[in-house]
Order: C-alpha cells, then sequence, then structure tokens
C-alpha cells in the first residue's frame, strides 16, 4: 500500500494490535477526520484498481465512499469497535470485506457464557430459524490463548442477498479483556474462498501488552 496508507503502527498503542501483511490488509482508521478520510482514499482506490487491473470508474469511487464512510461511522459509533481492517485481494467490484476487532470484558468461566459469544449464537428473531445456518469449530490463538471459537453464520439479508457473517472470539485469562473478531459479507461465495486468509488473519491479533 502507499505509504500514506493508515496502519497499526502510524497510531501509538491501540487496544487490539497485529502485524499481518500489510500486502493483503489495509488499517481502516476509525477515528479519521473529513480531511484524512479523503487522501486516504484518493491514495487506496487507485492502488487497489490497479492491483486488480480494473478501471477506477466514478461509480466505483462513490461506491467505496459511500461505504467507507458509513462503515466508519456505523463502527465507531454504534458497533464501538476498536480497530478495522480491510481484506485487499476483494476487488473494488464486489462489496469490500472488513473486518473489525472489539475488546470485551467477559469474566464467565467459559466462552459460550460470555454476552458477545452468545449473541452471534444466537438466531436473529427477525428471520424464520431454518433460514439461516451457523457453524462453530473451536479456534486457538497463538496470542490470546487455546480458549477461542469461530462461528460462521449464513441469513437471508433480503429476498435476494444471503448475508454471511464471521465470528472470531477469545475468552481470555482472568483480568484480561476478551477480544472479538468479526466482519461480513453479502456474497457467501466471496467469505468461503477467503475463509483460509482470515484464519490467518485473525492468529496475528493481540492485545498490545501481549506483544513480544
Amino acid at each position: 500500500m502507499p505509504e500514506s496508507t493508515l496502519w497499526s503502527a502510524d497510531l501509538g498503542e491501540l487496544r487490539v494490535d497485529t502485524d499481518a501483511n500489510k500486502g493483503l490488509w489495509g488499517y481502516l482508521w476509525l477515528q479519521i477526520d473529513k480531511k484524512t478520510f479523503r487522501e486516504w482514499l484518493d491514495a487506496t482506490l487507485p492502488y487497489l484498481a490497479a492491483a486488480h487491473n480494473i478501471e477506477l470508474t466514478r461509480k466505483l469511487r462513490r461506491f467505496h465512499k459511500s461505504f467507507y464512510e458509513q462503515t466508519i461511522v456505523t463502527l465507531r459509533d454504534e458497533v464501538q469497535a476498536d480497530e478495522a481492517f480491510i481484506y485487499q485481494p476483494v476487488p473494488l467490484t464486489y462489496m469490500p470485506l472488513v473486518m473489525h476487532a472489539t475488546r470485551i470484558h467477559c469474566e464467565a468461566q467459559d466462552a459460550s457464557s460470555c454476552e458477545g459469544m452468545t449473541a452471534a449464537l444466537v438466531p436473529h428473531p427477525e428471520i424464520p430459524e431454518w433460514q439461516q445456518r451457523t457453524g462453530s469449530i473451536p479456534f486457538a490463538s497463538p496470542y490470546l490463548g487455546e480458549d477461542g471459537v469461530r462461528i460462521t453464520r449464513s441469513y437471508p439479508a433480503d429476498s435476494t442477498i444471503m448475508m454471511t457473517s464471521v465470528t472470531y472470539h477469545w475468552h481470555t485469562a482472568p483480568g484480561l479483556p476478551d477480544v472479538m473478531l468479526r466482519g461480513h459479507h453479502d456474497d457467501p461465495e466471496v467469505v468461503a474462498a477467503v475463509m483460509e486468509p482470515l484464519d490467518d488473519f485473525a492468529r496475528t491479533l493481540r492485545l498490545p501488552k501481549t506483544a513480544h
């Protein structure tokens, strides 16, 4: 990515950190101001268009500008995410894949009892259960410990779109915050195709105090 692209190293001590491959992952600064956002967009979109050999049309630029503006506000103000990251190999002609990391405080004995975890497992109340698919597997982290899980969910966002979400959650030692990584996409095939790099990225997350 170009030098002007924001990344965790530029922002000092973070609540959730990563040493992920910058060729695959871009950092989305949730506290960004309008001027810096324009500069970030002007640097990022042409780079990604060239990397994917796609013409950056005005329509594509407007779509991504609107998407990121809305995403930043939603993650910062509603979800209250700590960090957000963009998986860059997804072409500009698709909805971007943004993963957001959040620290949550849970002193329960096991991860399944944590509020954030139960929310990821409970079916959407406004959608018939038979239209929803949920799967979970244990997911250990070299930084965040063995008590982790990866949950995938598919559900209809409307009559034409099947939304797929991926959630990682690690229940850490007493006194440390749990870490949750979550993202969703409107194309299940995109998510299925990137599960391995998503898993690889999830294993890079850490709390700054546990960094080596």
